[in-house]
């Protein structure tokens, strides 16, 4: 019992020691930048990804999220973007958080003769860790799990049941006031 009792408190003193606390802010966010050949003489597709966010810890190990973002893609003359925010939160246990996040996202295609824009909501589940690179700064390694919900607006037409896996690799900034 005794050696049960000393686990628990080492453990308890580590974790502790890793917790981020109330008050503190994050700054982060990932970005990409793809291009994509089908064979030699294709067009290139380009697309270029940017998703910064910016977290407040309103209780020890618990991050709420803004979330920005900004997706770009083209082929060939046809293009497509999109812009959106989201709102969400993490759970950091040491260096590794769970959160879910909400997204409104606008998109805008220009597709040889289809021109319109639509607008969708999207909820995300994610898991990463963070790798340490200085006190304050760390490379996040993540995965989310972006899932459509409700129907499309703007000059979109039915139930959203779009889905997405994503690897992430991204910088985060945690400071204190």
């Amino acid at each position: 019992m005794k050696k049960a009792l000393i686990i628990f408190a080492t453990l308890l003193i580590i974790t502790s020691a890793f917790a981020f606390e109330k008050g503190t802010m994050n700054l982060g966010g990932n970005a990409s930048l793809s291009m994509t050949k089908a064979d030699s003489d294709d067009e290139t597709e380009t697309t270029i990804t940017i998703r910064p966010q910016f977290g407040y810890f309103v209780a020890d190990n618990v991050c709420i999220d803004g979330i920005f973002i900004f997706e770009s893609a083209s082929y060939d003359g046809d293009a497509v973007s999109a812009f959106g925010i989201g709102v969400g939160g993490r759970y950091f246990f040491n260096k590794i958080y769970g959160g879910l996040d909400f997204q409104y996202q606008s998109m805008s295609m220009d597709i040889g003769p289809i021109d319109m824009s639509v607008t969708a909501m999207y909820m995300q589940p994610k898991i990463g860790v963070l790798l340490p690179m200085s006190s304050n700064v760390f490379v996040d390694l993540g995965m989310a799990y972006q899932l459509g919900f409700g129907d499309y607006g703007g000059d979109g037409s039915g139930a959203n049941e779009a889905s997405d896996l994503s690897f992430n690799v991204g910088l985060q900034y945690f400071f204190k006031r």
